[in-house]
């Protein structure tokens, strides 16, 4: 009885070895990097400081096209009554993309401002207070998922890189 044991054991561990591959190499970690570099790496605040208008010194000549810049989107107050408590979240919402689309860019979000804070305002209004107010999504990944659908939906697909919340603060509206 021991050694048909043996045997199985033998062979479950043979066809394991041989059928198994072994450890693959994950390339998220380059994929990790590779972000880091496209949005400047280290030189990021020079980017961001270039990217807000003024027309003041930037790069000359193309390396407009390459660079990354940042837009304010709005920023904006809207209420959210999912929880029961009316809840005021004060948002602040930029985007990131190229360079070259910039002007482009600028010129469908003053045509379609009203439209788009429609969008973000019902985001707002339909989401879960908890993951608006930063404690299960500290990130805010669901709300930059879904203003990004919408805003492709606006602009051209593919047109905006990333959505930038740097401030989602709730205020509690019922005292």
């Amino acid at each position: 009885m021991g050694v048909i044991m043996l045997i199985e054991a033998v062979i479950i561990i043979g066809g394991i070895k041989f059928l198994g591959a072994g450890p693959k190499s994950a390339d998220a970690a380059a994929g990790a990097v590779d972000a880091h570099d496209e949005h400047g790496g280290d030189a990021h605040g020079d980017a961001h400081g270039d990217g807000h208008g003024g027309g003041g010194g930037g790069a000359p000549g193309g390396s407009k096209d390459k660079k990354i810049v940042e837009l304010q989107l709005i920023e904006m107050r809207a209420p959210n009554k999912v929880s029961g408590r009316t809840l005021i979240f004060d948002v602040s919402i930029f985007v990131s993309l190229k360079g070259d689309r910039e002007e482009a860019v600028k010129t469908t979000i003053a045509a379609r401002k009203a439209l788009i804070t429609d969008r973000i305002r019902t985001i707002i209004a339909q989401s879960d207070p908890e993951k608006l107010g930063g404690g299960s999504e500290p990130g805010l990944e669901t709300l930059r998922r879904q203003i990004k659908h919408q805003l492709d939906e606006i602009l051209e697909k593919g047109t905006i890189d990333e959505v930038l919340v740097p401030r989602c603060i709730p205020f509690r509206a019922d005292y």
